[in-house]
This record gives C-alpha cells, sequence and structure tokens, in this order.
C-alpha cells in the first residue's frame, strides 16, 4: 500500500489535466485568441473552425483517459 501523499498526487494530477482539457474543450476560442500590434493597430488572430472542431474533440478524449487513469489507480492500487 503506497503512502496518502503518493496516492494523493496519483490522483490530484490526472484530475487538474482533466480540468484543463474539459476548459480547453468547452472554452476553445478564448483559449485560442491572439492580439498583435502592428503598424495598422491591433490585429484578432484566430484559428480556423475545424482546428476548433478538433480542439473539442481532443479536449474530451484526453480527459476520457485522464478521468480512466484515475479510477484505473483505485483498481491497481489500493
Amino acid at each position: 500500500m503506497l503512502p496518502a501523499p503518493l496516492r494523493l498526487f496519483f490522483v490530484a494530477v490526472p484530475l487538474l489535466v482533466a480540468a484543463g482539457a474539459l476548459a480547453m474543450a468547452a472554452f476553445p476560442r478564448r483559449m485560442t485568441n491572439w492580439q498583435a500590434r502592428g503598424p495598422e493597430g491591433t490585429t484578432q488572430i484566430a484559428p480556423s473552425e475545424t482546428r476548433i472542431l478538433m480542439m473539442r474533440i481532443m479536449g474530451v478524449v484526453v480527459a476520457g483517459l485522464a478521468l480512466l487513469m484515475v479510477v484505473a489507480n483505485f483498481a491497481f492500487i489500493p
């Protein structure tokens, strides 16, 4: 049996990854909008719709894998 701080690490890290991935899936435009200052003024740089869709899909996939890791940690490390 592992000590409590080590078990907490194996649960906290995947939960943080899952939270970040779900944030990426929920708000892809806010996480990828860029503002650049050029000689003419401020320019907005935004990703294409395909990239937004892929960010949503990959965010859900990564969050699912991270949550699976949490469940597997409880199953393999009692």
